[in-house]
Order: C-alpha cells, then structure tokens, then sequence
C-alpha cells in the first residue's frame, strides 16, 4: 500500500487549490471524485498552505460514532490549533469554555459529559460561535474528511435522525455564522448515505448550500511531472530516448491518480527490469490481474449492490435487481469502442432484460455517472470516466476475447 503524498511534495494542484480560496470566499463546498483520485491531499494542502485570512481544522471522520464525539473531535482540533493564541487570556478563555461544556481535558484528551449527548446541538453551536470570534479575524474552515462514513455509522448504531440533524446542525450554523466556512468530502457517495437516511426518518435538505467540486486525475504535465518525480525517489534511471515515454505511459495507464501513479512505480522499482514503456503495460496487466488485488479494484463491483438497491419489474412481471442491470450496462459500456447514446443504453438493457420502464434507465445512467463509473458529453453520450477502471472491469468480468 502506498501512503498518502505529503502536502509539501503535492504536483498539479495549484491551480485548482487557487480556485477553492476563491470559492471559499463566498462558499463552503464538497467534494466529489472517485476514491483515491486526491480529495484527502488537496484537504491536507489547504490546511498545510492557508490563505492568510483562514484557520484550518481537518479533522478525519472515519471513526467517528456520535454527534458528541463529532463535538469532541472538534474541540480537540480547535485546541490542538491554539485558536485563540497563546496568551494568559486566551487559556483563560479556554478553560471557561470547557467549564461553560462540562468537559474535561485529561492527557490533552478533551471528553464532554456523557450526558451531552441529550443536548450536543447546543453544545456544538457553542463550540462553532466560539470557533467565529478569532481576534485576528481569521475565518474557521472546517475540513471534514470521510463524512459520509460517520454518518452511516451514526445510522448502523441506531441513530440516523442524528446522522441527519447533524448535517441540519452544521447547515444551520453556516447561515447562522457568515465567516464559517466548511468542505465536506468522503469516499462513499454522500448522495447514497443521504438516500438511505431518508427512507428512515424525515427529509431533509442540508447539502443544497454547498456547490459540488470535482477533484479530478492531473493533467497530463503534472502526472508526467509527479512520475519523474516519483522515479527519482526510487532512483529508477531512464535511458534518455525512453524518458518521455515512460513518463508519458505512466500518465496514461494510471488517468493521472497520483495514488496509482506512486504504486506503479513503487512496483516498478521492485523489478530488476529497466523500466520501459513495455514493461509499464506489463506491471499495469499484472496489477489489475492479480488475485490479491493490490489496487483494491474489487471494490468497484462489490459496492454495485449497496449503491444500487431494489427492484424493478420487467414485461413479464418478474423482479430484477437494480444492481445487476447496473452490472450488465457496465458491461455494455466497457465493450464499447466509443460514446453511447441514452438510446443505445435503452435498446440494449430492454433486449437484455425486456425493460419497460425507459426513465428508470435514464436515471441509472446518472446515478453512474454520479458515481464516477460513466461520463457524458454535451451530446449526453456516455462512456466510462476512466479507462484504467474500464480495463480492470473488462478482465474481471471476462469480457476480454
């Protein structure tokens, strides 16, 4: 496993790290992209590199199972930031605080009462107004990683009116503080977690003030950059009239993910080989091929049947799950040697599964372009976003000849 890129040694964000400043102006906002595309670097980046009038606080919500750990975890990285400064008056203001919250802080650990949990909403309001009075003006920019994770496991423990009145409690409080600023980003679809919750207790909209940003694969340049990079770590040596091919292989077969990028040639380095643009298409074919899936690549199937739940009737009144007319389009669209129409997609799936139902299709094709497996043009024609996941698929579904 490769670890995540330092903030410091990041290549090819700039530009989109100067548009999220400006954004965040006027907006908090979440992001979307593909799992390992960066969204936990570029995250990193703005909290390691601020714009001089921001504070801030990453905070990683993976393992986070109650509204009032949230609140703790909070706390805990507002503290960890001296946000208030150094001065006599500002640990003075600090343990009023926690007085004021009925928290402790035992081996810099920060606990809150476990009968917070009753009244966390007005706890975590406190803590984001106090969050809103920096001296020196700098506005509080909440980066909250792996959100949707948290959320399901508010849901798994019982609690998925929490899970939804948190999401209420944060959107309150951005219209409540206007310098409050906040990015939300996750591996797991937001838009499906939202989805369940709301078949469990009331609807809600608390994402609506937050434009969606695309956190997408380098561009050409910049993963040629971060693979030259990458190779000089290793001390990999190219022979000068291969360089810029290699580097250029490596960018293609890897659509630019700087996680893929470093464990190709992480496994490159682990060959006597030279490296050559023949032998990337080999470690390439042998990375998407290999039984312990070194990539993870497995997970892009088996999410099909969480992400894409129920049934549907076909002519003949039989039942067919939603997941699996998701898996034989997929299948479709990996064959196809270029961009479908929503009308060729229709064709197909009502030959393959006698569909009736023509808006059902034209839903899915969103729900997977939403979710990062299809891509539409202009033209509103179809095709998988990235080819390195179009070529696993097509091996691990056998559709190779």
């Amino acid at each position: 496993m490769v670890n995540q890129l330092c903030s410091t040694n990041v290549v090819g964000r700039d530009e989109l790290i100067a548009q999220l400043w400006t954004l965040l102006q006027n907006h908090s906002l979440r992001f979307t992209a593909e799992r390992r595309v960066g969204k936990t670097t570029v995250m990193l980046k703005l909290h390691d590199q601020p714009a001089h009038n921001f504070q801030p606080l990453f905070i990683d919500l993976e393992k986070i199972s109650s509204p009032t750990h949230f609140v703790e975890a909070l706390l805990q990285s507002a503290h960890a930031h001296n946000l208030l400064s150094r001065s006599a008056q500002a640990l003075k203001s600090w343990q009023s605080l926690l007085r004021q919250l009925g928290g402790l802080e035992i081996a810099g650990m920060i606990k809150l009462p476990t009968d917070s949990r009753q009244h966390w909403s007005a706890t975590l309001d406190t803590v984001l107004h106090e969050l809103c009075q920096q001296p020196d003006h700098r506005r509080p920019l909440l980066l909250l990683d792996e959100l949707p994770y948290m959320l399901q496991r508010f849901a798994a423990d019982g609690c998925p009116a929490d899970a939804l009145l948190l999401l209420d409690c944060l959107r309150a409080a951005r219209q409540k503080y206007p310098g409050l600023r906040m990015i939300f980003a996750g591996s797991i679809g937001l838009h499906h977690v939202l989805r369940e919750l709301r078949q469990q207790t009331l609807a809600s909209e608390p994402l609506n003030d937050l434009p969606a940003v695309e956190i997408r694969g380098l561009e050409m340049a910049a993963a040629c950059q971060l693979a030259r990079q990458q190779l000089h770590n290793y001390q990999l040596q190219l022979a000068p009239d291969q360089a810029p091919a290699v580097l250029e292989r490596i960018a293609l077969r890897t659509d630019g993910v700087p996680f893929y990028v470093a464990a190709l040639v992480s496994h490159l380095a682990s060959h006597a080989e030279p490296v050559t643009p023949q032998s990337v298409d080999l470690v390439v074919r042998h990375l998407l091929t290999a039984d312990a899936d070194p990539w993870e690549m497995e997970h892009f199937r088996s999410r099909l049947p969480a992400y894409y739940r129920g049934t549907i009737s076909d002519a003949n009144g039989r039942l067919i799950p939603q997941c699996h007319i998701a898996s034989e389009l997929l299948d479709h669209f990996a064959l196809a040697d270029q961009p479908l129409s929503i009308n060729h997609a229709w064709t197909a799936m009502r030959s393959r599964f006698a569909l009736t139902d023509r808006q059902f299709l034209v839903q899915l094709l969103r729900s997977l372009a939403q979710d990062h497996y299809l891509v539409s043009s202009s033209d509103k024609l179809y095709s998988f976003r990235f080819p390195l996941i179009r070529s696993w698929w097509r091996i691990a579904q056998g559709l190779e000849s």
